[in-house]
């Protein structure tokens, strides 16, 4: 019988939600996987897009982000602009030829522990199964690692920041949060910027 891959997740959690609901959790006695590490951030309207990217190129199997529900946000509209990076990030994943679902962005708010134990076991048993980083890719690891890293300095780039800032405007001038609708304008946004820089990650 093969031995379940135990992976290292790392998490970025918002401080007036998800950090909260993660502490409700651990004070109720819920039990979930221990692979989490979390970075607790004022609002995940704060994340860069370069955070998970890094996060995957320092030896992190998967990356989770856990905001206030769409419409709860602590600083008004902050997890909908959270969308708009981690729409980047699924962007440059697959650029890359990383499996999208080793990040993944949800919301719970302060009272729903038990509904953060539930999407963070199901998390960890998803990446449990991909593997460490490259397996199911069928890449060498360490190489994706460094195509990470060279990524994460890219999106730090004028341009596809560029990109990002007019995006978000598109987002909240046309009131349409679908996570669908935003993953389109980032690409429309973003994606010349990001053949141009990222040309050579392409699968």
């Amino acid at each position: 019988m093969s031995q379940i891959y135990s992976p290292k997740i790392l998490g970025f959690l918002c401080n007036w939600c998800c950090y909260t609901a993660a502490d409700s959790a651990g004070v109720g006695r819920y039990q979930y996987p221990p692979n989490l590490r979390v970075i607790r951030m004022m609002c995940t309207g704060r994340l860069d897009p370069s955070f998970p990217l890094e996060g995957l190129a320092n030896g992190a199997d998967g990356i989770f982000v856990g905001g206030c529900h769409p419409g709860e946000c602590h600083y008004i509209d902050g997890n909908y602009h959270a969308l708009v990076s981690a729409s980047l990030v699924h962007e440059m994943l697959s650029k890359i030829g990383i499996e999208r679902e080793r990040f993944l962005i949800e919301w719970a708010s302060a009272a729903e522990g038990p509904n953060f134990v539930k999407i963070i076991t199901a998390f960890t048993k998803k990446i449990s199964a991909l593997g460490p980083l490259g397996q199911a890719e069928g890449k060498d690891g360490e190489e994706l690692r460094l195509q990470l890293a060279a990524a994460a300095e890219s999106a730090r780039g004028r341009k596809i920041r560029t990109g990002l800032i007019n995006a978000s405007k598109e987002m909240m001038k046309g009131g349409d949060f679908s996570r669908t609708a935003i993953a389109g304008l980032v690409h429309d946004k973003c994606d010349k910027a990001l053949t141009e820089l990222m040309g050579e990650f392409a699968p």
